[in-house]
Formats: C-alpha cells, sequence, structure tokens
C-alpha cells in the first residue's frame, strides 16, 4: 500500500527540520571551538581569561587615591551565538577578531567616574593588548578633575591574576579640557597593577 502524499510531505518536513538542527548545532560547537583555538583569551577552556572583572588603586596626577574596576565583556555569549548560528545566510564578521569591549568605574573622595572600554589583544602575543577609555556619553561629571584617557599601548600585559597597564590622562575643567607643556602632571603616565576580583 503506497504512502499517501500529505504522509510523505511531513516525513520530508520532519527531515529538513532535523537537518537544519543538526546544521545549527554544528556551526554553534564548531565555533566555540574555533574561539577557544583563535580567542583563548575569552575562551579557554584551561588557561586564565583575560575576560573578567579586575581592580587596582592608583594615584591620578594630582595624587589623588583612586580605585579602578574593570571589566571586559565575552566577545560573543552563547545566546549570540546562537542567533548567529540558526541565522541561514551568514552574515561576514569584519570585526577584529581580537577586539573587545567592557566598561570600568573609578571611584575616589572625588566621585565615581564611569567608562566604557575598548581594546584589542595581539595576534602574535595573546597576553598583550591595548586598552582604550572613553568616559560615558561624553559626561565629565567631577571637575576640575584629571579623567583617564587612555593607555600606553606598550604597557598592557596581563599573566594569569595579574594584569598591568599604564594610565594617560586628560585634565577637564567645566566644560573644557585642560593642559599646560609646562607643568609635568599633564603628561605624566601612571603604572596600576589590577589582580582578578572574579575567579573562573
Amino acid at each position: 500500500m503506497n504512502s499517501s502524499p500529505a504522509k510523505g510531505c511531513l516525513v520530508a518536513l520532519a527531515g529538513l527540520a532535523v537537518l537544519a538542527v543538526l546544521f545549527t548545532a554544528v556551526r554553534f560547537y564548531g565555533g566555540k571551538w574555533l574561539d577557544q583555538y583563535e580567542r583563548p583569551w575569552a575562551y579557554s577552556t584551561t588557561d586564565p581569561l583575560l575576560v573578567g572583572q579586575w581592580e587596582g588603586q592608583f594615584n591620578d596626577p594630582d595624587g589623588v587615591a583612586k580605585t579602578l574596576r574593570l571589566t571586559i565583556d565575552l566577545p560573543e555569549t552563547d545566546e549570540e551565538r546562537l542567533e548567529r548560528a540558526s541565522r541561514k545566510r551568514r552574515l561576514r564578521n569584519s570585526r577584529n577578531r581580537g577586539g573587545f569591549d567592557g566598561s570600568a568605574t573609578v571611584t575616589s573622595r572625588l566621585g565615581r567616574e564611569d567608562y566604557e572600554v575598548y581594546g584589542v589583544v595581539d595576534r602574535e602575543d595573546g597576553h598583550v593588548f591595548s586598552l582604550n577609555f572613553d568616559a560615558v556619553d561624553g559626561r565629565f561629571a567631577i571637575t576640575p578633575n584629571f579623567y583617564i584617557n587612555d593607555t600606553d599601548k606598550t604597557g598592557n600585559r596581563w599573566t594569569g591574576d595579574q594584569l598591568v597597564t599604564q594610565l594617560e590622562f586628560a585634565y577637564h575643567l567645566p566644560g573644557r579640557t585642560w593642559s599646560s607643556s609646562a607643568d609635568p602632571r599633564f603628561s605624566r603616565k601612571v603604572p596600576v597593577q589590577l589582580h582578578r576580583v572574579t575567579k573562573q
């Protein structure tokens, strides 16, 4: 007895659904495996990661004691990876594979400074990276004050649970920035050592 056309269509649709699930799973887990190789600083299951939370203390060029809390986010969460893997057409990822984003806060007796951070991990040496700071929404609520402006990229390195960076600053007055070549404070670079806050 021959199967009905409707039953045949249902079997074909079920087969296509299974293939779609398998295809998504292969792309999802294949992408995770590839990231463990290409971006071990974010996805390694055996080595310490750059992503996570870090904290350290420093004195700004005015000598004000401050605490820096830095968060480096995963470049792509499992939810984002699954959404990308389930797309029918694969979108080209033009972003630098070593790139990362995050956030930072600086607290002191003056108040709280909020930053967005971003950077790129060096391909040759996965423990060297660039790190840039931008005040959230360009707001400099505490003035006068030395805000973190950038880091000296030659001094950024992390190993295990220690991260070292060298901060550069911009001096903000109400509504404007100020600098003087005659004042060494404005060109001072401040090294800071951060320790990991969250264990993996």
